[in-house]
Order: C-alpha cells, then sequence, then structure tokens
C-alpha cells in the first residue's frame, strides 16, 4: 500500500485503524499490523478470516482508497547491542513480527523465527521469508502429523539469542514466559518485548477495552503500548 504524501514514518509493532466502506456495520474499525515497511510503502498480510471488514479488505482490487489511521501506538525497541533475535509467534499474529525483519537483515543480525500454529494451513509459508531467516514451525493438532516441538525449540534458541520479540494469546506469553525463565534462569528486563493480547478498537484508550495488567497498574495498550515489556504483562 502506497501512502498519498509520498512517505510514511512507522515502526514495526505499531499499528493502523481500518475503516471498511460497507456501511455502518460493522461500527469499530479493524487494528492491522504492517508486516512490511519502506519509506513510501507498507504491507498487510491478509489470511482468510470470517471477519467481515478482513474480507471485504481481501475483495478489493489494486488502486482502491483505503480509510487508514495510524500509525498509532508504539512499537518495538532493538538494541545496538543485539546480534541474535528470536521472533516467536501464534498462529496469524505473527504477520505484526514480520516487519522486524527488514530492517533486522540490514544490521546483519540473526534472525530465528519460532512460528507456532494450531493447523498446519496456518503456518507461513517459508517462500514467504527471506533465505537468511531460521525457520522453525510446530503444530498443536495433533492430526496434522507435525509434532508439537515449541518448547523445544524454543529452549534451544533461548540459549543464544540476546532479543525476543513475540506475538500471540494471552496463554501463548505465558508459555513463552514460563520457557524464557527455565532456560534463562529470569526473565531480565528489556530481553523480551511481546505485544499485549488485548483489543486496540478506538486507537487512543478512551474506549479502555485494551487495559493491559502490568502487575504494576492497569495501562491502555492503544497509548502505551501495544508492545510491553514481556516481564510487565501479567499472564
Amino acid at each position: 500500500m502506497r501512502c498519498a504524501d509520498g512517505s510514511w514514518s512507522c515502526q514495526a509493532g505499531q499499528f493502523f485503524l481500518l475503516r471498511s466502506n460497507t456501511g455502518w456495520s460493522p461500527y469499530l474499525r479493524r487494528a492491522l499490523f504492517p508486516s512490511f515497511i519502506d519509506s513510501n510503502e507498507i504491507g498487510f498480510i491478509i489470511r482468510p478470516s470470517q471477519d467481515p471488514v478482513m474480507g471485504w479488505l481481501a475483495a478489493q482490487p489494486v488502486g482502491t482508497a483505503l480509510d487508514l489511521i495510524g500509525p498509532l501506538g508504539r512499537g518495538f525497541v532493538t538494541d545496538d547491542h543485539q546480534r541474535r533475535i528470536l521472533l516467536v509467534a501464534e498462529d496469524a499474529s505473527v504477520a505484526a513480527l514480520l516487519a522486524l525483519i527488514q530492517s533486522a537483515l540490514a544490521r546483519q543480525l540473526s534472525i530465528t523465527l519460532l512460528h507456532h500454529a494450531r493447523q498446519p494451513a496456518d503456518l507461513l509459508p517459508p517462500s514467504m521469508l527471506p533465505p537468511a531467516v531460521e525457520y522453525y514451525t510446530s503444530c498443536a493438532e495433533e492430526s496434522s502429523g507435525l509434532p508439537d516441538v515449541m518448547d523445544d525449540e524454543l529452549a534451544r534458541a533461548l540459549n543464544w539469542a540476546d532479543g525476543l520479540f513475540v506475538a500471540g494469546s494471552a496463554a501463548f506469553l505465558g508459555r513463552v514466559k514460563t520457557a524464557v525463565a527455565a532456560a534463562r534462569f529470569a526473565l531480565a528486563r528489556g530481553f523480551g518485548q511481546a505485544i499485549a493480547p488485548v483489543p486496540l478498537s478506538c486507537g487512543v484508550g478512551a474506549c479502555l477495552a485494551c487495559l493491559v495488567d502490568t502487575g504494576r497498574g492497569l495501562h491502555r495498550a492503544c497509548v502505551r503500548g501495544p508492545v510491553f515489556d514481556l516481564g510487565d504483562l501479567a499472564l
């Protein structure tokens, strides 16, 4: 997607709110995380969904003007000392992490992506990733024929990673936190960042649907996030 004024100012982990041209229903906009960010172009991965807004978007021809608000929130932050980063995602939330890859490769970082899904059809095709990205998959559905090796692969990768970026459900984030504590004895502040698994409805925190419990109080993810230190999220 191209910006009308020719430039974007966006970072991985920030989001946009999309309004469909289908009338007043559905009323709320939908949060979209860019998977590709360039100075004058951003890209989104749209997967099959029962959501009418996503269905409408997938059916639009090239050249359709979209009503977007954003970028909103605070995104991921990478440090200069990082050399080996680990991306861990569940199901469709992997799209929000892909925007990290381009800038990380430009800095010559080593990147490993671990994608866990309910079924094989939900896994990201390897062809969508640069060859330099080390990619592992695991599947929760027993009938898929694919083993659920997430915990083993995650434990192995955590031995060398100096930065962790996570996206998924609250249960998934809790599983990752447990794995980090087991592999590294503690979850140090600044090591892991995660997108809070809450609705992002209004974009300004006014509706309070995005409240996140950090263990030290409630914060509005639309304003203070949606990216938080993984250790701050009370899951």
